[in-house]
């Protein structure tokens, strides 16, 4: 009989009894926990997104009186949505803001006339516009032709029906609305030199609205119920489209090249749907 050594193997029949060793499974519930913190550990060393910080960017843009309280609204709203973004506007005659964005003076231009300069601008349409033709209230007559409007403002007609004297009001010479209104009127004679000459858009809705017996003309996006719009050949101001309306135009995004940068972004949102919703409150969609 052999004896228990404390230290030794136990032995039977001169054969070593190997020590016993018992396996135990891992409780279910530990296996979930390892799980859920080997994820945790995961999801904590993942590469989070990084916040890219744009550049600050400042454009600077050029307006013919036509364009202008709409690029400036636009420039608002253009900011809410490109916080990076600084958006200037300066607002002159079509002839004078042109002089200027070739002058290297602005990054773009919105211009509702384009000179017969040598050198092309870069431009791209971004809304339609028409002359509208007005006259005080008062005024007996709800239409015109064109050969008696040019009779109008060549001088040739004096007094309306009512005995009323007629005056004229017309911008001046480099606005965009006097160079598409002689376009599509006066087939190359001169306006009369009783005109009055206003330098904005405001200035003929003010004159018109405020002189009895008073016709001028102005773009759409001024008309205002303080004057009544006359129809044209049986055209109606409400007519603003391009290839149907003698006195529609384009108006044009400009610069002196292919734009880059935040000009470029501005072109192609002033062209998408958020800019075009503002634009068509007071114009016509582009050609």
């Amino acid at each position: 009989m052999t004896r228990r050594q404390k230290g030794k193997d136990l032995r039977r029949n001169g054969t070593a009894m190997l020590p016993l060793f018992l396996s135990v499974s891992p409780a279910p519930c530990l296996l979930v926990s390892l799980s859920m913190c080997s994820l945790l550990l995961v999801s904590a060393c993942a590469t989070q997104p990084l916040t890219v910080t744009r550049e600050p960017a400042v454009l600077h843009i050029v307006a013919s009186d036509v364009c202008g309280p709409a690029l400036e609204e636009l420039a608002l709203v253009y900011q809410e949505s490109h916080p990076w973004a600084t958006v200037s506007v300066e607002t002159f005659d079509a002839a004078v803001a042109e002089e200027r964005l070739r002058a290297g003076m602005a990054d773009l231009g919105a211009l509702s006339w384009l000179t017969d300069e040598p050198t092309p601008l870069w431009s791209i349409p971004f809304a339609t516009d028409t002359i509208v033709v007005v006259v005080h209230p008062d005024v007996p007559i709800t239409g015109l032709g064109r050969a008696e409007l040019q009779a109008v403002f060549r001088g040739r007609i004096g007094e309306w029906s009512d005995g009323t004297p007629i005056q004229l009001i017309s911008r001046e010479e480099g606005a965009g609305s006097r160079a598409i209104f002689e376009r599509a009127v006066m087939d190359g004679y001169d306006i009369s030199l009783t005109a009055l000459v206003v330098p904005d858009n405001a200035g003929v809705l003010d004159a018109v609205a405020s002189s009895p017996g008073a016709i001028g003309y102005l773009s759409s996006g001024w008309l205002s119920d303080q004057v009544r719009a006359l129809s044209i050949d049986g055209i109606t101001a409400t007519l603003i489209q391009v290839d149907a309306n003698p006195f529609s135009y384009p108006l044009l995004l400009c610069a002196r090249s292919d734009p880059a940068g935040e000009g470029r972004t501005f072109s192609q949102w002033l062209l998408g749907p958020a800019a075009q919703q503002h634009l068509t409150r007071r114009f016509g969609a582009p050609p």
